[in-house]
């Protein structure tokens, strides 16, 4: 079974048990999923490069967060993010994961609208195939977003992050990532 088959299995799951009748009141607690594009910025001139020449600068992009509101303006939120996979013109592929944690403000806007910034740390893993070299590094990442409740429970985000420091130029090659995402979001 994948990992996007093994999370999501588990998003509907907790889904499904927290929205039970225990759960009725409104509590601080959410998950949500998020889809959008990644554009990194290779530094191709370190040992590791070995590209052949340019690499693709964007691709698909998905992530999953789950957090716990602990005051009405932040939260501690979780995530599992993918950048995608990026192809350099001799054949190889570069593919940056990770999980993270982040602190997540939100500044009320109107009932319904709310400005989002984010402030955390992701334990990126980016590996480089077929060579099978890869590098686990922390990666400090930014964010700013607009998120947008249709009721209590649902709404939806609109989101730039920026994931500094993926992978090194000793076995892979690093970079930057710029990362736009729209997602939707469940509070129980």
């Amino acid at each position: 079974m994948s990992i996007i088959t093994r999370i999501g299995t588990v998003a509907i799951a907790l889904t499904a048990a927290f929205s039970g009748a225990a759960f009725a009141a409104d509590t601080p607690v959410y998950i949500g999923g998020a889809w959008g594009q990644a554009r990194p910025n290779f530094d191709t001139v370190g040992g590791a490069a070995n590209t052949g020449g340019g690499i693709t600068n964007s691709d698909t992009a998905y992530k999953f967060y789950g957090g716990y509101q602990f005051h009405k303006n932040f939260s501690i939120e979780g995530t599992y993010i993918n950048l995608g996979s990026f192809t350099a013109t001799n054949g190889n592929t570069i593919e940056p994961a990770g999980w993270g944690i982040s602190l997540v403000g939100t500044m009320p806007l109107s009932n319904d609208f709310s400005l989002l910034g984010r402030i955390g740390e992701y334990r990126m893993r980016q590996r480089m195939n077929p060579v099978g070299t890869a590098d686990t590094t922390w990666s400090p990442g930014i964010g700013i977003g607009l998120q947008y409740d249709f009721n209590r429970n649902f709404n939806a985000r609109g989101e730039f992050e920026r994931i500094q420091k993926i992978g090194s130029n000793t076995t892979t090659i690093n970079n930057n990532a710029n990362v736009y995402t729209l997602g939707v979001g469940y509070k129980f």
